[in-house]
């Protein structure tokens, strides 16, 4: 059998670079540069084998392709919102028999009945995760579902929720012997009030250190408390700059616990939720979200993501979620695992040298603004953080406006037929709203 590369000639990049600017016919080659104001990053539309100076072996330190060695598993989540427990418990027991086995619950009132909104749930065969706000909230959960500490997990912000530092050491104490994750860093949150990709990983590092450091000084070792920490992150539409941001975030993150000398090599693992959202979402022309949902799914399987929840388009509208959305929520990580192998390729995209080099550079960023953060006395909740974010918000509405970024049914073919349903209020995260850009043009329309 011969060689299949000795039947070609190797070619130098000076030799491809030449036949490009050839090929250009006297235009200036910086018309094929990728040059992007909202992640501030300028980036080579062509890239050469003499760009890249590693090759990374899944399973092995720094853990840029993960940390599976036989296949590409993730779970299959369905975000409930609870106000009516009968409700939130029938719509949990339809969608595992839809082809879930991730639930994740978010009350929205204060006092729960969760033996009503879990009854006949199973969850010796599952994976459940319980957004905590309160530690009356968690206490309530923790008495229920103690038995299954290898499958739930508790998801606390302590950015976000209403537990004092007293409450998160009291609860901490649950997890010394036997750990579960209930230590929550929510960069979806922050991608979802604009930040870019760089932005989002330096919060998450920001607050998963700051994780580390509380739990192993109430005594955890660092092998105890990376197992009890988890990162939600938002997806974007930039499909292979946010594949290099899951990359990114699970090799700085390796590096991290890396300082503190672990003991066990799977403390290096970087658990990851990959939630899409509505940033660029429509109400007005709803089929165009199948396609964004499915190409910012794509994005995160082949970035190594272990679960996805892909929140129904109109879930926070007036009319709220319908039974379309929840069924399209589900059914595209089914499709593209049952139907289209997702699962069966660890990291596709590994060694392709536009993304190394997107990856390397996205981390590069992210590691500096990092170092920054944690210089600062506020960190994230710093004004000079926040602000930073609000400029990219800005520029995101600015260039829909201008068209600058087309969005089909948002500023460009928008759908003819009226739609009786609107954006509701959803969240404040540092203290800025989320973003929404069809809500956004819509507005200022008016």
């Amino acid at each position: 059998m011969s060689d299949f590369f000795n039947e070609f000639k190797k070619v130098s990049k000076s030799e491809w670079e030449d036949k490009i600017i050839s090929d250009l016919k006297g235009k200036d080659p910086s018309i094929i540069a990728i040059d992007d104001k909202i992640e501030d990053l300028s980036l080579s539309s062509y890239y050469h084998s003499e760009d890249i100076l590693k090759n990374d072996i899944p399973g092995n330190f720094p853990f840029t392709r993960g940390m599976n060695e036989s296949r590409n598993e993730w779970k299959n989540g369905a975000f409930i919102l609870v106000s009516n427990e009968k409700e939130a418990n029938k719509k949990a027991l339809l969608a595992l028999n839809s082809g879930a086995d991730l639930l994740v619950f978010k009350p929205e009132k204060e006092k729960v009945d969760w033996t009503v909104v879990i009854n006949e749930i199973k969850f010796e065969f599952i994976h459940t995760q319980f957004v905590i706000e309160s530690k009356s909230e968690f206490d309530d959960l923790y008495s229920i579902l103690k038995p299954y500490t290898n499958n739930v997990q508790y998801n606390i912000d302590i950015v976000d929720s209403l537990l004092s530092v007293e409450d998160l050491n009291l609860i901490a104490e649950h997890f010394k012997i036997k750990q579960q994750r209930f230590c929550s860093v929510n960069g979806f949150k922050v991608q979802n009030i604009g930040a870019n990709t760089w932005q989002e990983i330096a919060f998450c590092l920001n607050i998963g250190h700051d994780y580390l450091i509380r739990l192993m000084e109430l005594g955890f070792t660092i092998d105890q408390a990376s197992a009890c920490i988890s990162f939600n992150l938002g997806v974007g539409s930039n499909y292979f700059f946010e594949t290099s941001k899951f990359r990114a975030l699970k090799q700085l993150w390796a590096k991290v616990i890396s300082a503190y000398k672990p003991e066990h090599n799977c403390s290096h693992n970087c658990d990851i939720t990959a939630v899409i959202g509505h940033l660029n979402k429509s109400l007005k022309d709803p089929y165009t979200n199948l396609l964004r949902q499915t190409t910012e799914v794509m994005s995160a399987v082949t970035g190594g993501i272990n679960a996805v929840v892909v929140k129904p388009y109109d879930i926070y509208s007036t009319n709220g979620a319908s039974e379309l959305s929840e069924r399209m929520a589900l059914n595209i990580s089914n499709i593209l695992k049952e139907e289209s192998y997702f699962d069966a390729v660890i990291d596709p995209l590994g060694g392709s040298y536009s993304v190394e080099c997107s990856t390397e550079e996205i981390a590069r960023k992210a590691w500096v603004k990092f170092q920054e953060l944690e210089q600062l006395d506020a960190g994230v909740k710093s004004k000079s953080f926040k602000n930073e974010i609000t400029k990219k918000s800005d520029l995101r509405v600015k260039n829909i406006q201008e068209k600058s970024t087309l969005l089909i049914g948002i500023n460009t073919f928008k759908n003819p037929e009226e739609t009786n349903n609107e954006w509701t209020q959803m969240y404040t995260y540092l203290g800025l709203e989320s973003l929404v850009l069809e809500q956004k043009i819509n507005s200022e329309t008016v």
